[in-house]
């Protein structure tokens, strides 16, 4: 996480940047910066170069992930949180959203709801 690297300051949007890079590592199962990438590279910047040169998640993700594609729903809720780690780990700190925002978006994304009925 280079970000927190050259501040002693935290903030809101550091800990935004933070959630960001956990939510890449969730999804592709590497650390920030694993031996796998370029000198120079770290887990943000690889996922950003792939994405654009690729534009394809199943580039990205864990392959062991690779069988939970068939269901065309978790496909699309990976891409929607690939999305949001992208806006969370914005080079410039206020283009972040804000956790409330982070929160509902991945709660409306989860596959899991249980919907209530009356």
């Amino acid at each position: 996480m280079t970000e927190n690297a050259y501040t002693t300051v935290n903030s809101r949007e550091c800990d935004v940047y933070s959630y960001g890079v956990v939510l890449l590592e969730l999804i592709t199962r590497k650390k920030v910066a694993d031996p796998s990438f370029m000198e120079g590279t770290d887990l943000v910047g690889w996922v950003r170069l792939m994405w654009s040169e690729t534009g394809e998640i199943n580039q990205i993700v864990d392959s062991s992930l690779a069988n939970e594609f068939l269901d065309t729903n978790i496909m699309e809720n990976v891409t929607k949180v690939l999305m949001l780690a992208f806006r969370c780990t914005e080079k410039d700190p206020r283009k972040r959203p804000t956790m409330t925002d982070v929160t509902k978006q991945l709660s409306d994304s989860n596959p899991q709801k249980i919907s209530k009925k009356g």
